[in-house]
């Protein structure tokens, strides 16, 4: 599908209109379960673009039609994706119960590979209640898992994670260890923009020690911001540029 490629470019836009068509050319073939699959990964668009009311009517449509069809590992998709709706609503204690039914899903099938990416939305979920440890231990394990799968841009995601966690615990130093572990891995990949929020994160991380470094991630990552038109991008540059202007 058209739109996965677009997604996975983060051409966010295009990937809405092709995942739009898709859908309504499965719902006149009656082909509920590929109509599934297209609610989920529209909804997950739109998240990522920071459209979240969007991506909460859609991903109730996808919870229901996974539900119905009894497939247990797109239910539990479309419960990590609520998840993560509601901690950028700042509704903690909804997100860690939409994650944990994620998680009791993955755990239910066995399924390293599930289990690996939600843990990741548990740890960002744990960060923003305060538990700093749980959120460690679930960066450690997801790490882990997909250091097994062979799945190395996951893998620097869970390294994201545990830095955002130091940093929140005041541990620069050791946060921006793992910062430049992802940074040379997407990199690496040629991810553009998971490369840029590396950056800035680093940067962060490295704000108080070492400010000209800093001040040197954040042009680094604003240039690699330039080629994308979403509103998650437009305020990421937002953030950025301020810091440069500081």
């Amino acid at each position: 599908m058209i739109g996965l490629v677009q997604l996975r470019i983060r051409r966010l836009d295009d990937a809405v209109r092709n995942f739009t068509q898709a859908l309504g050319i499965f719902r006149e073939l009656d082909d509920r379960r590929l109509e599934a699959t297209v609610l989920t990964n529209l909804a997950g668009t739109q998240m990522h673009a920071g459209r979240l009311h969007e991506a909460a009517a859609v991903v109730q449509q996808s919870l229901a039609a996974h539900r119905a069809l009894g497939d247990r590992g797109e239910e539990g998709n479309a419960l990590r994706l609520i998840a993560e709706i509601h901690r950028e609503r700042g509704e903690v204690g909804e997100a860690r119960r939409a994650v944990g039914e994620a998680l009791d899903i993955a755990l239910g099938l066995r399924n390293h590979r599930l289990e690996g990416f939600w843990l990741i939305t548990l740890g960002g979920v744990q960060q923003d209640a305060g538990d700093f440890g749980g959120a460690l231990e679930s960066y450690q394990r997801s790490a882990m898992l997909h250091r097994r799968l062979g799945d190395r841009s996951r893998e620097a995601l869970a390294w994201r994670g545990a830095g955002e966690t130091y940093v929140r615990m005041g541990r620069g130093e050791e946060a921006a260890g793992f910062h430049r572990r992802a940074v040379g891995v997407h990199r690496g990949l040629g991810d553009m923009w998971n490369l840029a929020v590396e950056l800035d994160r680093l940067a962060v991380a490295l704000e108080g020690q070492e400010p000209e470094e800093a001040r040197m991630l954040w042009s680094e990552s604003l240039r690699h911001l330039e080629g994308y038109g979403d509103p998650r991008a437009a305020e990421a540059r937002a953030r950025v540029s301020r810091h440069l202007e500081e």
